[in-house]
């Protein structure tokens, strides 16, 4: 789901910034955390919390629920602090965006179901349109900080590699087809009728239950270890060979390996693209927790932490 991605996003971010810097600061009960004009309550809190972890009363290991609970209240607050940062600077969640993230949502409820899965939430869809945006906007104006416009030295780019050669060795893969059925006398008659030379293409499309029956059992390209134990045996066969029938938990499957490239290491030329991306995300990730810590040392957030210690 894209709220449940999108707290893990948060939660990152709040990890590699060392928390919110936070203290108790007198607050009253119903209150948990305040910053600048903005409030949490704990209200407010119990309900998001509600929409995360969806039986608490199955939680056995009480210190771990603490301390979920705490990285939690971080992750709200860090998003009201980029809501007030984005509001200031008059950026906004257009109905065009919001609608579509609504869109995308109730396809994993068909019906009514996202309307009944609101309600045993203890909310409505107004008020969880609300929260949506809000999240929206935090997003929105964590990404337009996340920008570095500085230049990435050559030589830097080099000692990447140098010193991270086994990143660029890409394993041996092979291109395979499976045939895969439920039974295994029927897997012995096709592996017959493959060894008399039929087309393994037109057996798959007309015989497996595989997926990928479609487009005549292609599996694609792979590597030992991408896929479960009973695949191996492809590994071991020459380009056009037929495997023996092998069983899984899924049926029984015949491949045949259509073509091998072999494990190779990218040059410098052809890994200096992915090494240049990867430092420049590096870069704007390191400039946006500058710009994050200097935003929350201006907020100066106050937490009830004697309720999180409850």
């Amino acid at each position: 789901m894209i709220k449940i991605l999108f707290y893990f996003y948060l939660g990152l971010s709040v990890l590699l910034s060392g928390g919110c810097g936070l203290w108790e600061g007198g607050l009253p009960e119903h209150i948990l955390a305040r910053m600048d004009h903005e409030e949490i309550t704990v209200e407010d809190f119990n309900q998001e919390f509600k929409e995360l972890v969806t039986d608490l009363k199955r939680e056995k290991d009480s210190s771990g629920l603490k301390e979920l609970k705490e990285v939690f209240l971080e992750q709200m607050i860090e998003r009201k602090l980029l809501v007030l940062e984005a509001r200031r600077l008059g950026i906004q969640v257009t109905p065009e965006e919001l609608d579509q993230v609504i869109l995308e949502i109730k396809k994993d409820y068909p019906g009514e179901g996202l309307g009944e899965t609101l309600s045993v939430r203890g909310t409505n869809l107004e008020e969880w349109k609300q929260r949506l945006e809000e999240k929206l906007l935090a997003e929105k104006m964590a990404r337009n900080s996340r920008q570095y416009s500085g230049e990435i030295d050559e030589q830097e780019i080099q000692k990447f590699y140098e010193t991270h050669r086994s990143l660029f060795r890409l394993p041996r893969k092979v291109r395979a087809r499976q045939i895969v059925v439920a039974d295994g006398n029927e897997a012995l008659q096709i592996q017959k009728r493959l060894k008399k030379g039929e087309s393994f293409e037109k057996l798959a499309k007309e015989k497996s239950l595989g997926p990928e029956k479609v487009h005549g059992g292609d599996l694609g390209y792979f590597s030992q270890g991408e896929k479960p134990a009973e695949f191996d045996p492809v590994f071991s066969l020459e380009v056009g060979a037929i495997s023996d029938v092998t069983k899984s938990p899924y049926g029984y499957h015949i491949f045949k390996v259509e073509e091998i490239v072999e494990s190779k290491e990218l040059s410098f030329e052809e890994a200096r693209q992915t090494i240049l991306q990867k430092l420049v995300q590096e870069k704007a990730e390191e400039e946006y927790q500058r710009w994050l810590k200097q935003l929350k040392e201006k907020a100066k957030v106050k937490v009830n932490k004697k309720w999180l210690r409850s």
